[in-house]
């Protein structure tokens, strides 16, 4: 009896299940056929999901990369750290030498911690022109903290530190400048004039690249050389914050317990070194959010919340379709609850109907998003992504178009089964299609929502246009028009490499030798050798005491931007003095130390006094970090705007290139007619007589450094603008749609 049972509970579970695929294929048929029969109410809903699913994918790839998909190495992701130095003023700074020394092997919470730092080599391409090529220095634990494994050769060893002259390539740079070559492994190439040995190549989703840097840092790296990053005890070395700390927590330590135990360090670090780092304690940051930034997380959920809006409007706009499209068939849907059909039959065959043409939505929506996300890179601004995000179309987001289609297909489906099953059959029989549709609340509730998303999303991207506006009409500070800018870089003395720029004296004639070859060149007006340029959003922060106010130390202490410029900058950048003198060549390394500054110095620091004739103290540029240097102000310029959106603006301090220099300086030369970009050519060869082995890197025009001051802005104003109109398209089509039907 008990067999007899259960075979007969199994033949109804497979009966139910065969009935249940028949009725499913009998469906899927109708709906087919309802399709066909309708071709543009076919047409017309496949593309309006379309549209919403299409948009959708693409944005989520964005999200997807940024806030979800796990980091591309192989340590534990949520033990990964980014440490920092936080500032008093709340802000993060990079780390110096010592300090990181100090948290390496004073703490308890970490596996292991390896630092790099960001840098450009020189290497000689095969035409015999110089390329400059972006790269990292890194310690020897650097690629095992994160478990990278190289699809070539190995990866830095601590043995290796006995003698760094050892090189890794990322997989791109192999490919494309040693054609994917297996045997460059174990062989040697020159790099800044020195012969390093690559000993392997990594993927190239491996990028480490922090947020914070700004564009010309969002250029994934082509290779890491060796570094011994604890660069002596100098004390000085104390004041030079530029190495990224990246630390593994160990398991079972929580990110709290890990904190306190950095806190503990950097207290010690401040009462034995208080000139240095009173008030710089070790900040910890997870790593995902280090790589992404908080810009690009609140940028990607603006985004996907928008495109949310657009694809409810599509589903709205689709559902009183079909709502509009089932209450005229009232009389068949009646007629088959006459013949026996219950409700559930008849919710489910209009679901059906409703989930198939959902799937032709999505099926044209996955295609227009692996179109979008094609030419996405093209269309994006420079620096708008980090590195460590690219946008592509796979599984991930092929998935999310799946689901995307079938919740849409439920959503637009269910209410209006559910709306025309609630009639009784005589109801149905007896009443007219428009007037049962004029009758329906539910239909008007859908487009007051439409068009509430729509007023939603039209204010939004009216807010960011006011900003966009705002930000694109703040005055520079300079009123030069068509100059062209580029950026000089010299090899980074490191005691192991024979360079003629170890002095200053030698780095200062490098860069007064092209001011002067690119000055005298045809076709030039003037050309300058400057630190950063007016809203390309780099500087570098000195500390500076003025003569006959107290001594400050720590976080009280006043800092400017520092600029070190030729005596033509000015001139060339069309940055008017406002009073006192600019440069001249009479300002050498061994006359009367000057500077020059801006109005924001003025007015904060110097308090109503006569800045002309004033001394203030600045330690020089310099590595190790230099002693104070008390320098006379020989004139006040107009501030320079340095970011778009400065809170307030940034004092500044400009020093004569001949009494201080740096590794790193911008070229900007004026053509004395035509177009800028015309003297490149001119440039090049300027810059060979001097150097054949300098490459120039950022080469732009003033102008475009202004437009990609606000690139991130206005590309967001101009998507959530566009995603706007298509929302008041669809909010217009929806009020069209139920006036019609009325």
């Amino acid at each position: 009896k008990r067999t007899c049972v259960d075979l007969g509970r199994k033949r109804d579970r497979e009966m139910r299940i065969t009935q249940w695929l028949e009725e499913f294929r009998a469906d899927v048929t109708s709906a087919l056929r309802q399709m066909k029969a309708s071709p543009g109410f076919t047409l017309i809903a496949a593309l309006t999901l379309a549209l919403g699913i299409g948009a959708n994918s693409a944005i989520f790839a964005l999200a997807d990369a940024t806030l979800l998909r796990p980091l591309p190495f192989t340590a534990p992701h949520d033990r990964l750290v980014m440490l920092w130095e936080r500032l008093p003023n709340g802000f993060r700074n990079q780390v110096t030498p010592l300090d990181y020394t100090d948290w390496a092997n004073q703490n308890q919470s970490f596996e292991a911690m390896a630092a790099f730092f960001l840098n450009s080599v020189s290497m000689i391409g095969p035409d015999g022109v110089a390329e400059q090529v972006t790269s990292q220095s890194a310690s020897t634990g650097f690629f095992d903290l994160l478990g990278v494994t190289p699809i070539a050769g190995r990866t830095f060893q601590p043995s290796d530190a006995v003698s760094p002259n050892t090189v890794v390539l990322s997989e791109g740079f192999w490919r494309r400048r040693f054609g994917a070559d297996q045997g460059i492994v174990g062989r040697s190439i020159l790099i800044d004039g020195r012969s390093q040995t690559v000993i392997g190549i990594v993927p190239d989703r491996f990028r480490v690249n922090p947020a914070t840097i700004s564009n010309a840092g969002s250029e994934p790296p082509s290779l890491w050389v060796l570094v011994n990053v604890g660069i002596g005890n100098d004390p000085s070395m104390r004041r030079a914050h530029f190495i990224y700390v990246v630390g593994r927590i160990k398991d079972g330590v929580t990110f709290e317990a890990a904190q306190r135990d950095m806190d503990a360090i950097g207290h010690r670090n401040e009462e034995l070194y208080p000139d240095t780092n009173k008030g710089h304690l070790p900040s910890m940051q997870p790593l995902r959010e280090a790589l992404v930034g908080s810009e690009m997380r609140t940028t990607s959920m603006l985004l996907l919340s928008v495109v949310g809006f657009v694809l409810l409007m599509c589903c709205a706009n689709v559902a009183n379709l079909l709502l509009a499209r089932t209450i005229a068939r009232s009389r068949e849907l009646a007629m088959r609850s006459a013949l026996g059909a219950t409700r559930r039959r008849i919710v489910s065959q209009i679901l059906t109907e409703s989930l198939v043409l959902a799937a032709v939505g999505g099926l044209i929506g996955m295609a227009l998003g692996a179109a979008i996300l094609n030419v996405a890179p093209s269309l994006v601004p420079p620096g708008l992504l980090p590195s460590s995000v690219s946008l592509t179309f796979d599984g991930r987001v092929a998935a999310f178009c799946a689901i995307a289609s079938l919740a849409v297909g439920l959503i637009f489906g269910l209410a209006p089964a559910w709306q025309v099953t609630g009639l009784t059959v005589l109801q149905a029989l007896g009443a007219e299609s428009r007037t049962t549709t004029g009758k329906g609340r539910f239909r008007s509730v859908l487009v007051v929502a439409e068009v509430a998303s729509a007023v939603l999303v039209l204010c939004g991207a009216g807010l960011m246009l006011r900003t966009l506006l705002s930000l694109q009409s703040i005055d520079s500070g300079s009123g030069a028009k068509d100059v062209l800018t580029m950026t000089l870089n010299l090899p980074f003395p490191d005691g192991r490499t024979p360079t003629r720029y170890v002095t200053q004296e030698a780095v200062y004639r490098f860069y007064d030798s092209v001011q002067k070859e690119v000055a005298k060149s045809p076709g030039v007006r003037s050309a300058a050798i400057g630190g950063s340029l007016p809203l390309d959003g780099m500087w570098m922060g000195q500390g500076v005491d003025i003569e006959g106010d107290p001594p400050r130390q720590g976080p009280s202490r006043k800092n400017a931007s520092y600029q070190l410029i030729s005596p033509e900058y000015f001139e060339t950048l069309d940055i008017p003095i406002l009073s006192g003198r600019a440069f001249t060549d009479a300002d050498s390394r061994d006359g009367v130390q000057v500077c020059i500054v801006s109005e924001a110095f003025v007015q904060r620091y110097l308090e109503g006094r006569a800045p002309l004739g004033l001394r203030v103290g600045v330690p020089n540029m310099s590595f190790p970090a230099g002693p104070l240097v008390m320098r006379e102000i020989v004139g006040v310029v107009r501030q320079v705007t340095m970011f778009p959106n400065e809170p307030q603006p940034i004092p500044q301090m400009y020093v004569p290139i001949a009494q201080n220099s740096w590794f790193t300086a911008s070229l900007s030369v004026k053509p004395q007619s035509g177009p800028a970009e015309a003297l490149l050519p001119t440039v090049r060869a300027a810059l060979a007589r001097v150097d054949k082995e300098r490459p120039l890197t950022r080469v732009r025009t003033i102008d475009v450094v202004a437009s990609e001051a606000t690139a991130r802005p206005r590309f967001r104003a101009v998507l959530v603008g566009t995603f706007a109109a298509v929302a008041l398209a669809l909010a217009m089509v929806g009020v069209f749609g139920l006036l019609a039907y009325s």
